[in-house]
């Protein structure tokens, strides 16, 4: 039963699987042309803020970092975790079905929690791609059987 074709349900589960791979992999592509552009203070508070927020450190344990040193390295960190998601989805998107489907439920348990994150502290667009990270992961999760 092994050899026996793939399921329709299957064949959803593994596209759905397969596109969040790569749509992980987009998101991180896109989040890091952030890295690419310094902020422009548009006015005077602006610039204090800035100014404040790269220029003020403080003692982390050590370690003198400033609160940019923080966003950027949280910043950094969010861009590796969905580009090596995403890697590793590719990468496991040819594995047997029912191990897809406890990925895909682990995939999306991490979405979930990054899109309460998303609506507390971020704004439209990172939102966006996160619900539709989820929504593709979920789809896989209920989509893919749970037994070859």
């Amino acid at each position: 039963m092994a050899d026996s074709a793939p399921q329709p349900a299957d064949q959803w589960g593994r596209r759905l699987f397969t596109v969040g791979g790569v749509w992980l992999l987009l998101l991180g592509a896109v989040h890091s042309l952030s890295f690419f552009n310094p902020l422009a203070p548009a006015n005077e508070t602006e610039r204090q803020l800035l100014t404040l927020m790269t220029g003020y450190k403080f003692n982390l344990m050590g370690s003198l970092r400033s609160m940019d040193n923080l966003l950027t390295g949280f910043s950094v960190a969010f861009m590796l975790a969905a580009l090596v998601l995403g890697a590793l989805a590719l990468a496991l998107r040819r594995q047997p079905a029912p191990l897809l489907k406890r990925v895909a439920l682990l995939f999306a348990v991490w979405l979930v929690a990054m899109v309460v994150v998303s609506l507390n502290y971020f704004f439209a667009l990172p939102l966006a791609f996160l619900i539709i990270g989820l929504l593709l992961f979920a789809g896989s999760c209920l989509t893919l059987p749970a037994r070859s």
